[in-house]
């Protein structure tokens, strides 16, 4: 089975189709709200002058919140990603004013997953002038199927429901691994947490809305600015097929979107090669800072060069195994990165888990596809 790509039900969805068919397990009792200490809800640091980053202080979390660049020009802010819920979007209005008085005048969507988009009707709603700008890819994603679960300009009661109805076997799915013996107890603490972050997410995406482009470009596009000029860039394909970078070239900061996430990357319906080869592309510029999609600032390409080597390593793994005719399946079986992971998550178990089921199985997925020369397909196809 396919995992589910609408990125909102997100990769929680994803991951969990991947997990296998839910247990009849007795719920399990876990309180409905997040604590501090889940690290849910997201927060604002400096990572340089006139540049702020909004993010979740925990970095991973089954279903994630995009991070959002706050890049101050001299007549507004420009953000980068928009966060993945009607609230997550009115928390990070709040957070925007607690740092500047000036409005949003553009925000760059890196790519079309929800939880990078879906926070776009509360910006929108709080400064309406604002332009929403992508590439024509990833607009076209906006517009057309893999997002055609999402109401567009207003709510949609039926659209709504349809949602709710599909977090309610991801819910399942926690209470009932909760209620199973032979868990760690870190893996415990993470299903635990992840409970009531889920409740949280329920709860923020009610009146779900798209808010859509309303500027798009091919290749490139420059925000000029005399302190903070903004180059919007399409690299080339890696995460998804229309991903969007914002370059500070003056301060030489890069926002990748999920073509770098940390501490676990992404490998849903990817572009193997071309990611390897769009990696490089940025790692050339020499970022003096890198902030990922997901996880905090990094202040070195240490961490882009260990995603490039996983990327080779796991197309290494995968391609003979392809072109020997072994199933995708049984490739899924056979395909061994233990090494690759102990360098990302160590012996962590929560991590380790993840680590399968948001790279190694969906990535063998793709890695397959490209050695077969078989279409890799974004959305819901």
């Amino acid at each position: 089975m396919r995992p589910i790509q609408g990125f909102q039900a997100g990769l929680l969805a994803a991951a969990l189709v991947l997990a296998g068919a839910l247990s009849a397990a007795p719920s399990a009792d876990v309180p409905a709200r997040p604590t501090a200490e889940d690290g849910y809800f997201q927060t604002i640091v400096r990572v340089d002058d006139g540049v702020w980053l909004i993010a979740q202080p925990q970095p991973f979390h089954i279903q994630p919140i995009g991070n959002v660049v706050v890049i101050e020009q001299s007549d507004g802010l420009v953000l980068v990603d928009a966060g993945g819920s009607p609230g997550a979007g009115r928390r990070i209005v709040e957070l925007v004013r607690s740092v500047s008085d000036k409005p949003v005048k553009a925000v760059a969507i890196t790519h079309w997953h929800g939880d990078h988009v879906l926070g776009l009707s509360a910006i929108a709603q709080a400064w309406p002038t604002t332009e929403i700008v992508a590439t024509d890819v990833t607009d076209a994603h906006l517009r057309g199927r893999s997002m055609k679960a999402y109401p567009k300009g207003a709510p949609d009661a039926a659209l709504q429901a349809a949602f709710d109805a599909r977090l309610d076997g991801a819910e399942t799915f926690l209470r009932d691994t909760l209620a199973k013996p032979g868990l760690s107890e870190r893996e415990r603490a993470g299903f635990e947490a992840s409970h009531r972050l889920f409740a949280q997410y329920r709860q923020d995406t009610r009146g779900l809305v798209l808010a859509l482009p309303t500027r798009t470009f091919g290749d490139s596009l420059r925000l000029d600015d005399g302190l903070r000029p903004v180059e919007l860039l399409h690299p080339g394909r890696g995460n998804t097929d229309g991903d969007l970078v914002a370059w500070l070239p003056r301060q030489r900061v890069l926002a990748t979107g999920d073509l770098l996430v940390a501490p676990i990357p992404f490998g849903f319906n990817a572009y193997p090669a071309d990611w390897q080869a769009t990696l490089r592309a940025l790692e050339a510029k020499r970022p003096a800072v890198w902030i990922p999609g997901h996880g905090a600032p990094m202040r070195d390409s240490a961490y882009a060069g260990r995603v490039i080597a996983l990327i080779g390593h796991t197309r290494d793994a995968v391609a003979p195994l392809a072109k020997q005719g072994t199933s995708m399946e049984e490739a899924k079986k056979r395909v061994d990165l233990s090494a690759d992971r102990a360098v990302f998550v160590g012996d962590d178990p929560w991590l380790t888990r993840w680590f399968d089921r948001y790279w190694t199985q969906p990535f063998t997925d793709a890695a397959y596809r490209e050695a077969k020369g078989q279409p890799i397909e974004q959305g819901e196809g």
